[in-house]
């Protein structure tokens, strides 16, 4: 997920004399983090992915003479970051500026393309953005041209909102169940019943350590199910659902947007949920503490 809008930002200015590129990245972090300290926000780290990210887009820039978030090839900030080794499944965002007439960088002007940033409101927002924790920076000159990118990263926030309390596994399954019932109840639909055995089989097929692993392919549920718990089924139906730059930990947003997406979609998600006949369902919720989330729902008829 990348945070919107990314915009650029043009300046015009004066000569200046070429720094390290090293000190001119801490130089810059500096100025982020200090715009962050003033509004009571947790600083930001150095990324080597994230730098990596934005000298590459600095130095195409320049060498490609166009100025914008998308090459010539339609390669965004996340395509960057992604070749550089950083995660799928974060939130990322990048403001640009081009400075025209000003030489090589120095720490005058990336206090100038700060300053810049900070007085427009959609590079402020990317700037002082919650569930961002880590920075990129780079410049790339030649001739009196100078364009520099900030990139930044992170685990993103509950796409419901608020953070909140961290949900216990049974809490959303619950939370989860109620939100499922009001919708078959103003479908005339009678309401579902929260099940021990599925929610074991739901947790099961979900591990905790999500690296590597994908809905597509998760276990069998067999044997997921308790022992001997197959036979008390009639039919059982999943459906999942997984987003990136969502937070680290589960909360009630979480199980809103889940719910909601799985409700409002065009999919067979919506006509799985409000089949007649289904009597029980299992919920789990599964976040890796960097951005990525899973839910998987199991919907069931008993006989």
């Amino acid at each position: 997920m990348s945070l919107k809008p990314l915009l650029a930002l043009l300046l015009s200015c004066s000569a200046a004399v070429a720094q390290q590129p090293e000190a001119l990245n801490q130089h810059a972090l500096d100025l982020v983090n200090q715009a962050r300290q003033d509004q009571g926000l947790e600083p930001l780290s150095s990324g080597a992915d994230l730098d990596e990210a934005a000298r590459v887009h600095a130095e195409d820039m320049l060498a490609r003479n166009y100025y914008a978030h998308e090459s010539p090839e339609g390669e965004d900030v996340r395509d960057r970051y992604l070749a550089a080794g950083g995660s799928e499944w974060e939130l990322v965002a990048e403001n640009i500026a081009k400075c025209v007439g000003c030489g090589p960088a120095d720490a005058a002007r990336v206090d100038a393309f700060h300053e810049g940033w900070m007085n427009s409101p959609e590079h402020r927002e990317n700037i002082l953005a919650e569930g961002l924790d880590r920075f990129g920076f780079a410049t790339a000159s030649g001739g009196q041209t100078v364009y520099a990118v900030q990139t930044f990263a992170g685990s993103g926030t509950s796409r419901g909102g608020e953070e909140g309390e961290s949900l216990k596994p049974e809490a959303a399954a619950q939370d989860a169940l109620d939100r499922i019932n009001d919708a078959r109840q103003a479908e005339g639909l009678d309401p579902l019943q929260l099940d021990t055995g599925l929610q074991q089989a739901a947790a099961a097929l979900v591990p905790e350590d999500l690296q590597g692993f994908a809905l597509d392919d998760m276990g069998d549920l067999r044997d997921a199910l308790p022992d001997g718990a197959m036979g008390d089924w009639r039919r059982i139906l999943t459906v999942g659902g997984t987003c990136g730059g969502c937070g680290t930990r589960p909360v009630a947003g979480d199980v809103e947007t889940f719910v909601g997406d799985w409700l409002e979609g065009q999919g067979s998600y919506s006509q799985q949920i409000l089949q007649p006949g289904l009597t029980h369902a299992g919920m789990i919720l599964r976040a890796d503490g960097q951005g990525r989330k899973v839910a998987l729902l199991l919907l069931a008829e008993k006989f």
